[in-house]
């Protein structure tokens, strides 16, 4: 296998095709965990192996990880930041959002209300409504309103969840990120491979750039993902480090 970085989070075994898409193919074993082999242009994460041609690697319906994994790891554990490093990250968040998040993604959650597609006004009144009683304690049933909620192969709430809980590590909460993720997970495979990394601070190569020197470039980096999915993360990330406290995220 000529891979040119293997997350750190890829276990060795074989795996089923799951789905394919034009920069990436995913795959999960017998206990519904995924690995996502993708092109260069996709980079690395901790559960990415990267690969010049991912269709090409996975030419038929499954693939074996040998033991021991081959190649370069990659780590995708997120730095510590003090609280001054935090601060910066949110002010670079809140002010590049606003300038390079699609507009149909949450960022419309950071902003004064404005006129809106019916579809878009009704996701942030249901939005507002699943983070004002989060803030009224009520944490299970808020994340369980936001799980699921969009549309795409991870919706705009599982991302957003994401972020939120990168924000509680971040914040050296772990023990709330560890709950929101119970609260979070349902029926998406996909979705669920994402919110366990983010509840145990595991993170691709952007978001450590981004964490590690917040600016323009690297937040606009993070919200080429997809289509939505890189953009509404980072909402959720903003959102985490604004509230006094991470159970409680209110919007900046």
């Amino acid at each position: 296998m000529n891979a040119l970085s293997i997350g750190d989070r890829v276990r060795p075994g074989p795996y089923r095709l799951h789905a394919r898409f034009p920069r990436s193919v995913l795959l999960i074993d017998a206990s519904q965990r995924m690995i996502f082999v993708v092109a260069p242009s996709l980079g690395p994460g901790p559960l990415n192996v990267v690969v010049p041609d991912p269709h090409a690697l996975v030419s038929n319906q499954s693939l074996i990880i040998p033991r021991p994994i081959p190649g370069p790891r990659y780590h995708s554990a997120m730095p510590r930041l003090i609280r001054a490093s935090r601060e910066i990250l949110r002010q670079t968040l809140v002010h590049a959002l606003r300038r390079h998040a699609p507009p149909d993604s949450l960022v419309s959650l950071l902003e004064p209300p404005r006129p809106a597609s019916s579809f878009q006004q009704s996701r942030d009144d249901y939005f507002r409504n699943a983070l004002a009683m989060i803030q009224r304690g009520r944490l299970a049933q808020g994340v369980r309103l936001l799980r699921g909620c969009g549309q795409g192969l991870t919706p705009s709430g599982d991302d957003f969840l994401c972020g939120w809980m990168l924000a509680c590590r971040l914040r050296r909460s772990p023990a709330t990120a560890k709950t929101i993720h119970g609260h979070a997970r349902a029926n998406n495979p996909v979705s669920n491979a994402f919110l366990e990394m983010a509840a145990q601070g595991r993170i691709p190569l952007p978001i450590q750039r981004l964490l590690h020197s917040p600016d323009d470039a690297h937040v606009r980096a993070v919200c080429a993902f997809g289509h939505t999915s890189g953009a509404d993360l980072l909402c959720g990330l903003a959102a985490g480090l604004n509230g006094p406290f991470p159970e409680t995220p209110r919007l900046p």
